[in-house]
């Protein structure tokens, strides 16, 4: 296979740049002068919207296989990296031969978000979705992330091979609509995607904005969790970009403070109060919630012509730990052991009322009791 070496980068049809790898493996990036004439910055701490070639910085060789954080939001995480390295390996391609560049290619224009990139090697083959087997995807699934063969690998790397996150997840258009349905991992409880759908309940009641949610009937657990996509309405594709790739911060790891995300939301969105507010919420919601996978990655920013850059609907808010037993993104400096005080503090220095801030808080508080069976331990397998 020839490795690849050069790509376009487009977003809603027009060119918006290319990219081209370094001597040393790094992935450079240029603007077209189209898009410096008409265009808005795709990246604004990253790649100011001027004609310079940016070379994205050291860190980002390990955290984005040398791309800006922008372009790595385009590539697959987990499950659906292990989808496209599978289905590499199915027709006779190494994943150790695979460049940065090659693996953006596969994706083409079956990424998150809005970026496409060209000369596409994105596979051709189409799914036809109606009347999914979900049990059936399930177990199809599970044999995958247990190194077991597949009969179901095409169908599950067309439909999933683009999807970010751990956990397991199909892709899928349904009465007008782009949907993410979730499967359990091997570490999953089985009531994993019902906890996940009563959370969604949960937020929304907490007046958390998030995109419609469902829950799949299964006869073998006890649902799969289906969600709408924030980055396509109505048959169209929204630019977003995650806090991870503004930031080109290491979700892996703890790397930020919800002080930072407030800082983020002023900047792009001209401290729009309600984006600010909407933030306060889910840093609440997940301290109360025991949701500590609050990496840079689970937030998001949407841009459109209309209203500019404005913070994501809130998405991956489930029960979730992590092994050093702590909030990934911390509060006030604290990873454990949060205190309203450090709630209501994080949120007055974004510039957000005390009363706000108490009222918000004791309301979320009490809403979230609805949520005692999973978080005191008593939901049994």
């Amino acid at each position: 296979m020839t490795r690849t070496k050069k790509l376009e980068v487009y977003c809603y049809g027009e060119l918006v740049g290319f990219l081209a790898e370094t001597p040393d493996h790094m992935i450079a990036f240029q603007y077209a002068d189209s898009w410096l004439r008409n265009g808005f910055s795709i990246s604004p701490l990253s790649l100011p919207l001027n004609s310079d070639v940016f070379v994205p910085p050291e860190k980002c060789r390990d955290r984005f296989r040398g791309l800006f954080g922008v372009f790595a939001d385009s590539l697959p995480d987990n499950w659906g990296q292990l989808l496209l390295d599978n289905h590499l390996a199915s027709i006779g391609i190494n994943r150790s031969d695979m460049s940065t560049l090659d693996r953006l290619a596969f994706i083409g224009k079956s990424g998150m978000g809005a970026l496409e990139y060209y000369p596409t090697k994105e596979s051709d083959f189409r799914i036809d979705t109606l009347g999914l087997n979900y049990d059936q995807i399930a177990k199809e699934c599970e044999n995958i992330l247990s190194s077991k063969d597949s009969d179901q690998l095409d169908v599950l790397f067309q439909l999933g091979g683009s999807s970010g996150g751990t956990r397991p997840k199909i892709l899928l258009s349904e009465n007008g609509k782009e949907w993410i349905v979730k499967f359990p991992s091997n570490q999953d409880p089985s009531y994993c995607g019902k906890r996940e759908y009563d959370y969604s309940l949960c937020a929304k009641d907490c007046g958390i904005v998030m995109t419609d949610t469902d829950l799949i009937n299964s006869s073998i657990c006890e649902g799969y969790f289906k969600t709408e996509r924030f980055d396509r309405h109505e048959g169209n594709k929204i630019f977003s970009i995650t806090f991870a790739g503004l930031l080109e911060a290491d979700f892996r790891a703890p790397a930020c403070d919800y002080s930072t995300y407030f800082k983020l939301v002023q900047m792009l969105t001209k401290d729009n109060t309600f984006d600010k507010e909407q933030m306060y919420r889910v840093m609440c919601f997940n301290s109360l919630t025991h949701n500590r996978d609050d990496h840079t990655k689970n937030f998001s920013f949407l841009y459109t012509n209309d209203y500019g850059w404005r913070l994501a609907p809130a998405y991956d808010l489930t029960y979730s730990d992590t092994y050093w037993g702590e909030q990934t993104t911390s509060v006030n400096g604290k990873g454990i052991g949060i205190l309203d005080s450090d709630l209501i503090k994080t949120g007055q220095d974004a510039r957000l009322s005390k009363a706000f801030c108490k009222t918000c808080l004791e309301e979320i508080k009490d809403k979230t009791t609805v949520l005692s069976p999973y978080l005191e331990g008593n939901k049994q397998e």
